[in-house]
């Protein structure tokens, strides 16, 4: 049997309004909303998300949470069909067709964590943060980072001393509510006043002084940066930091260094077998439980 080789993402989700009145919603809830949805038919799932058409192929409820697939629908035209060598023949589609790209993903409620089959051809961590947020809703998916990385940024003698960062124009304004971050606030300010499609910035300190004021960035942009990433489509996000006591420096890559897993599944034809690559995404969350219990701590000590 033919295996690929799949990488699978993880995501810390967060669902929230900006409705003082509105009824509490968790993204647990929230599934459980689009699993009785799809009990009413398929149909039912279809969103129009950022000019895609996204929908549920497939939802089940598990003693986890959840398990399913993701679906986008591509109007592209089809290439054609040939031998090497030979005639080629075009791969017609009916007038109501489109072309469907797959992500098969596990929600387990425990962490409110979501693992998704990585498919640059289907839909991206923010047009499935944008599919699970209903009405006066937000659901943000907030990539996990290796709890190494985290731990050593989130050491308080570790200081930042440049940043190259690359940032996409936000497409949705509802996810731009709440910023906290001044630091935030004005590159979503310049984004919209000067309608860049991205922006690219660097920051560094005055590498030559010791004083610690010049030498590293302000500590405020450290806290900003955990904002920045779950608000914005951050494609780029390199930081040299250093132990202001020992001076010991350590590039991170907050994009890079995302917390993911890579397995090969047994493929039905051109296309993955749906029982194996479930068993796969359940068998990356028992790998990566280590890491997991780092980031989030162990569920019966959390904090709120």
């Amino acid at each position: 049997m033919a295996t690929k080789n799949f990488f699978f993402d993880f995501y810390e989700c967060e669902t929230n309004s900006s409705l003082a009145n509105a009824i509490p919603l968790n993204t647990t809830d929230v599934f459980r909303q689009l699993f009785d949805l799809y009990q009413t038919g398929r149909a039912a799932t279809v969103k129009n998300i950022k000019n895609q058409l996204v929908e549920l192929r497939d939802i089940q409820a598990t003693n986890y949470g959840y398990k399913g697939v993701f679906g986008k629908h591509r109007k592209n035209n089809l290439p054609h069909a040939a031998i090497a060598g030979g005639a080629e023949r075009e791969l017609p589609l009916a007038e109501n067709e489109n072309l469907l790209e797959k992500t098969y993903f596990v929600y387990y409620s425990e962490y409110s964590l979501l693992i998704i089959q990585r498919n640059r051809f289907c839909v991206n961590w923010q047009v499935i943060g944008a599919y699970l947020s209903p009405n006066n809703y937000i659901t943000t998916l907030n990539p996990i980072i290796e709890p190494a990385n985290l731990a050593w940024l989130a050491n308080g003698h570790v200081q930042v001393k440049s940043a190259q960062i690359t940032i996409a124009r936000p497409r949705n304004p509802e996810l731009l509510r709440n910023i906290e971050h001044d630091f935030n606030n004005s590159i979503i300010a310049a984004l919209n006043g000067t309608r860049s499609a991205t922006m690219n910035l660097v920051f560094r300190g005055d590498a030559r002084s010791d004083n610690p004021e010049e030498r590293y960035l302000d500590n405020s942009f450290k806290r900003a940066l955990r904002e920045l990433q779950a608000t914005l489509e951050v494609k780029k996000l390199n930081l040299v930091t250093e132990h202001q006591e020992t001076r010991i420096e350590h590039p991170i890559d907050l994009v890079s260094d995302r917390l993911s897993y890579y397995t090969a599944v047994e493929m039905n034809g051109r296309y993955p077998n749906a029982l194996e690559m479930w068993g796969s995404l359940e068998a990356a969350r028992q790998a990566k439980n280590d890491e997991l219990i780092n980031f989030f701590g162990q569920p019966n000590n959390r904090l709120a």
